[in-house]
């Protein structure tokens, strides 16, 4: 697919793809913007982004093609601004944007086989579901807990143990979710903003590259370029006939909090771990207790 390599090879293109997706999406001027002419495309034109930044039309367009160009911080700024952009998605405009280094874009270690000896004591401390991930959201450890919330990652083949290619493949994780629309946006959001860092890496771009070549839903959110930093939230899982914990529960989904805990090397590994939330009732509390004592 020749398109894919296009979206994930280089920061440039990425950028401009990201700089399109946002203009598009833009609150589009009043009354036909500053030409008054009938508009046929969604969003900003070009010369109305440039205007309102206080930029030449050409310099910006050649910004959107990809073309070398090297924008200053004040400039990446007014185009912020002017996109309304939150600060994930600032963030990453300029990690995007940022010149490149000397020895070229920079490669992630070799894939990581095995977490972190911290992270899995930590993982081995837990009593509710947790497991641990790599940027590339590999899974590289989990509890028993874990299994019986989501699916049996010892099951799963080494090779497709990534979150982000179960949560558009595996039938059977794609089934534990209550909403896996919201599911799948929340993860291409996440994953785009840990690749961010890996721009280039052969291993993010075969990752991205399959997905892009094998699932319409995926090819459809990534080119929202939708970015988010997120490190907790709340995830609505269906537990039905799973364990003790919902034997006797009446149906309907566990509602349960996540968060992450990062690894402070340079593996950039996470640990994400599930809890009732405080906002929750004790029902939400035993059924997470009986799934977790069904984990042994």
């Amino acid at each position: 697919m020749s398109g894919a390599r296009g979206i994930v090879s280089d920061r440039r293109s990425e950028l401009a793809d990201f700089l399109r997706g946002r203009r598009t999406r833009a609150a589009p001027l009043p009354g036909g913007g500053f030409t008054g002419k009938r508009r046929r495309t969604p969003g900003l034109r070009r010369e109305e982004l440039a205007q309102l930044a206080g930029l030449s039309v050409d310099w910006y367009t050649r910004l959107e093609q990809g073309r070398d160009v090297n924008p200053s911080r004040e400039t990446l700024e007014a185009i912020a601004r002017v996109l309304k952009l939150d600060e994930d998605e600032r963030g990453h405009l300029f990690y995007l944007a940022r010149p490149e280094p000397a020895g070229g874009t920079a490669r992630s270690p070799a894939r990581q086989e095995r977490a972190e000896p911290a992270m899995t004591r930590a993982l081995e401390a837990m009593r509710v579901p947790a497991l641990v991930f790599s940027p590339r959201f590999d899974v590289l450890a989990w509890n028993g807990a874990a299994c019986r919330l989501l699916v049996d990652f010892g099951d799963v083949p080494s090779r497709k143990r990534n979150l982000l290619w179960m949560t558009f493949h595996h039938a059977g994780y794609r089934a534990c979710y209550a909403d896996i629309g919201v599911i799948e946006r929340e993860a291409v959001a996440s994953f785009r903003f840990s690749a961010s860092s890996y721009v280039g890496d052969p291993e993010f771009d075969a990752l991205i590259a399959g997905l892009l070549e094998t699932n319409e839903a995926f090819r459809a959110l990534w080119a929202r370029h939708e970015v988010r930093a997120k490190v907790s939230g709340i995830k609505a899982f269906r537990i039905e006939g799973r364990g003790a914990g919902d034997r006797d529960a009446g149906g309907g989904p566990l509602v349960l909090e996540w968060h992450t805990l990062a690894s402070t090397t340079s593996s950039r590994q996470q640990l994400v771990y599930y809890t009732t939330r405080s906002a929750g009732g004790p029902e939400d509390e035993r059924r997470l207790a009986a799934l977790c004592e069904d984990a042994g």
